[in-house]
């Protein structure tokens, strides 16, 4: 498998997902309304996500690399209706703090099932997006490689990731008895916050001077979602350190 399959899975919603008039029009993409977007992090994940997040990054250090792996803690059942509620949830938290963003993700929800397209890619490679562990993993590793500008990430990548976080949530209280639908509230924010990030950075890559900017809003966002600073971490073959 080579980076190119990864860089199509995020290239699916393309600029429609984002402007869906605008970009189609003019062929541009809305760059404050990326990044204000992406550094919302946290803002646009219900408290219960948040919780739940916080808890994986402080097992993320305790979990060894040994540690057994509760599948029902990971996987859920997709609920049609939950994925509806949480796509008009997403956007009434980012309406808060950006209404024409959230305008703009609004009227792409309503045309397309943006995490059904994500997950028709990510399982011909072996990635389940009903897999909490999974979905984590395609948000952080689009993180790292974002915060340095790059979209150049490896399937390898993401498999380290998820399983080290498959050992986290394992550990972290509150996974195994959480329900089918909070677990796929968590997996789908990933999985949107993810597209995002791939796409901004794409887009900075045509417009260089927004790069700086977009880098900060994905750091922003993902220590505002789980609580670390991803531009100090490293990954390698056992994950993100």
């Amino acid at each position: 498998m080579r980076k190119v399959l990864f860089r199509l899975l995020f290239c699916l919603p393309a600029a429609a997902l984002l402007v869906p008039g605008q970009a189609s029009a003019q062929g541009a993409f809305n760059m404050g309304m990326l990044t204000n977007t992406l550094s919302q992090g946290g803002s646009t994940q219900s408290e219960g996500v948040r919780a739940r997040t916080s808890s994986v990054f402080r097992s993320m250090a305790r979990a060894p690399r040994s540690g057994a792996v509760n599948r029902a803690a990971i996987t859920y059942r997709p609920s049609t209706a939950v994925r509806q509620r949480n796509m008009q949830q997403f956007v009434a938290r980012l309406r808060r703090v950006d209404p024409t963003s959230a305008a703009d993700l609004q009227r792409t929800f309503a045309r397309r099932d943006v995490v059904a397209e994500v997950g028709g890619a990510m399982r011909p490679v072996g990635l389940n997006p009903n897999n909490v562990a999974d979905a984590m993993a395609m948000y952080l590793v689009a993180a790292y490689y974002g915060v340095r500008g790059s979209v150049d990430s490896k399937p390898s990548d993401y498999k380290a990731v998820s399983a080290q976080l498959a050992r986290a949530v394992s550990a972290a209280p509150g996974f195994a008895s959480a329900s089918d639908a909070l677990k796929q509230e968590i997996a789908e924010s990933m999985l949107v916050q993810a597209v995002l990030v791939d796409q901004a950075i794409q887009a900075a890559q045509k417009q260089p001077s927004a790069m700086p900017a977009v880098k900060a809003a994905i750091a922003k966002g993902a220590r505002a979602a789980f609580g670390f600073d991803v531009t100090r971490m490293q990954l390698g073959p056992n994950g993100l350190s």
